[in-house]
């Protein structure tokens, strides 16, 4: 894993341009590579390399439409007799056909293009970067907050692919202090967890909440920061904490660098130093996210327990058909699932996590659940990312200033600066407590400083609540895909049964009746649910990525509308000024 600058193709980019290379090979990623240069000679700057989240032939999709024409199942599609005349296809333009109804609006790209067009205006060239353009619109604090964005998404990309970095980088561990503890409760959850299954197959309800409540305190202990030291105040800055190198996380690409070699020795002794520093950094920054989100599906557990053991509707009146006695709640879960969960999030990419949630629920093993339990599976696989990203972001701002008026560190290379005169100190230290600046701010800068601070946490809160809800459109999605899946259970039909309630009712079936008619739905196994949602729910094989791309997108509406406030306020001022102008000019006559 190589991160050291190569002789032949020496980089003179800026010393804040730190790139992580997109070229994932499976199971493996190279560590983000740091080119910087000197700022005595000519220097090329590439461009940043985020795109706003793709546009998908379902993006706009709402929901099933009962009164559109039926889909046909797979095999039904494979014996119907070819026509001439194309058939309807899936995407934007079938607004109906297939079941499907499409919208083709969104207020948040409407929004976004409405940007564009007014940068466009402005003689800023909109077309080769898309939105990424709106970044050049923002003045140097806002572009702290969209970069911050970026290192957030760079790393939930990471996880979300299941990537890992090597444990060493030049000779050194890849990760730091902080990033080792992380790394060795992780290790004492699956100690415990596997002690658990071990001891039995199955455990109850008090086993279960105990050991979840172990392996929440085991994840906590190796998190920063520790729930016993004095919080920081406002604007601390803590150059040991991987987190405080979070806008250092850029992904790059190998055609926007510059070829050629510097010929400066300590230019390219800086460069080795920066890519260690940030390379470590963004290691233990994954590491401690993973941490973050195996403490977030712990807690789910904790809080779901009902979910994981109830026995649904449809499978009670199948019970009773077949004369079988079925409680509502199951009294135990599976010790050897729950253990395939958490390797699932600790090791492995977004869309097997919604598969080791399906084997958790589906208690008898036959790989069939019913329409219900397959949301819920989706909901609880999507909650623990929801949690660990904000406690993420939460921490991240505990260790590094939101903005940087008023503090000694602003022009510091990982705030956007070009002061690279600690590299040399950072890149030999491994303990954070030599590093932690509490620097005291004025009653104004403290003061702008939460201000800010309140307005990211706002934002970042309503997009954890509203994007998959809402700009997704998850429910009906979900819906969707259940629709138009070709399950094999029950041939894809509605099964109807007559269920015997006499028991249930007593004396009083007389009056009620003693059988009432049930249609049960078919149940839907997991290769039939990823079949269609990798057609049209993408999204969940990059949970994380995409709250962080929406995100950022959010910041972009954002900052737009102040410039557009801030431009309006200035019209009306102007026009009020000079109405008021061509009054006194009036009352002179």
């Amino acid at each position: 894993m190589a991160i050291s600058l190569p002789a032949s193709s020496t980089r003179q980019l800026s010393l804040s341009s730190s790139r992580v290379d997109p070229s994932l090979p499976p199971k493996t990623m190279h560590v983000p590579k740091i080119y910087t240069g000197s700022r005595l000679g000519d220097c090329c700057f590439p461009a940043r390399q985020f795109h706003a989240s793709p546009c998908t032939s379902s993006d706009n999709l709402l929901g099933y439409n009962p009164m559109s024409r039926p889909v046909p199942t797979t095999s039904q599609q494979a014996s119907a007799p070819p026509s001439s005349k194309p058939a309807p296809t899936w995407g934007t333009d079938t607004n109906t056909a297939g079941g499907g109804v499409w919208a083709q609006t969104s207020a948040k790209r409407d929004k976004l293009a409405e940007l564009l067009t007014e940068l466009n205006s402005t003689g800023v060239d909109t077309a080769t970067r898309g939105m990424e353009t709106l970044d050049v619109a923002a003045d140097a604090q806002e572009k702290l907050d969209l970069e911050f964005a970026d290192g957030l998404k760079m790393i939930a990309k990471f996880v979300d692919e299941g990537l890992k970095i090597s444990e060493t980088i030049n000779g050194q561990n890849s990760v730091s202090a902080l990033g080792a503890e992380a790394t060795n409760s992780v290790e004492n959850l699956f100690r415990l967890l596997d002690s658990v299954s071990a001891a039995e197959e199955r455990i109850e309800k008090a086993k279960f909440e105990a050991t979840m409540h172990e392996a929440i305190r085991i994840l906590s202990a190796g998190l920063p920061p520790d729930p016993n030291l004095k919080k920081h105040v406002a604007g601390t800055l803590d150059a040991g904490n991987p987190l405080c190198y979070l806008r250092q996380f850029v992904e790059y690409s190998e055609e926007n660098n510059c070829k050629g070699s510097c010929g400066d020795r300590e230019v390219e002794e800086q460069i080795r130093q920066l890519n260690d520093i940030v390379a470590r950094a963004f290691s233990s920054s994954t590491e401690i996210y993973r941490t973050f989100l195996l403490r977030a599906s712990a807690q789910t557990l904790l809080e779901n327990w009902d979910t994981l053991t109830t026995v649904t509707s449809g499978d009670i009146d199948r019970a009773a058909v077949s004369k079988t006695a079925l409680p509502p709640h199951r009294t135990t879960v599976n010790a050897k699932n729950i253990s395939i969960m958490f390797n699932a999030y600790a090791n492995l990419p977004a869309h097997q996590w919604v598969q080791s949630w399906w084997n958790l629920i589906d208690d008898d093993g036959d790989g069939l659940i019913d329409e219900e339990e397959m949301n819920s599976c989706v909901n609880l696989a999507m909650k623990p990312v929801h949690t660990a990203l904000r406690d993420m972001m939460f921490l991240s701002l505990e260790v590094c200033p939101l903005r940087t008026f008023g503090s000694a560190d602003a022009n510091a290379w990982f705030l956007g600066g070009e002061d690279v005169s600690d590299i040399a100190a950072i890149s030999g230290a491994d303990s954070p407590a030599a590093f932690v600046s509490e620097r005291r701010l004025s009653w104004r800068e403290r003061r702008r400083e939460l201000k800010a601070r309140g307005a990211l946490t706002k934002t970042f809160q309503a997009t954890l609540g509203r994007h998959f809800r809402d700009q997704v459109e998850a429910p009906h999605r979900l819906r969707c895909i259940y629709a138009w899946a070709d399950k094999s259970h029950q041939n894809n039909k509605l099964d109807s049964i007559v269920v015997d309630s006499s028991d249930d009712w007593g004396a009083a079936s007389s009056i009620v009746g003693r059988k009432r008619y049930v249609e049960l739905l078919p149940k839907i196994s997991y290769p039939e649910f990823r079949e269609e949602q990798a057609r049209h729910f993408p999204h969940l094989d990059k949970i994380g990525e995409e709250i962080a791309m929406s995100f950022k997108e959010d910041l972009w509406v954002l900052q737009g509308k102040r410039r557009q406030n801030k431009e309006l306020r200035r019209d009306c001022f102007l026009f009020l000024f000079g109405i008021s102008l061509v009054d006194v000019g009036i009352g002179m006559l």
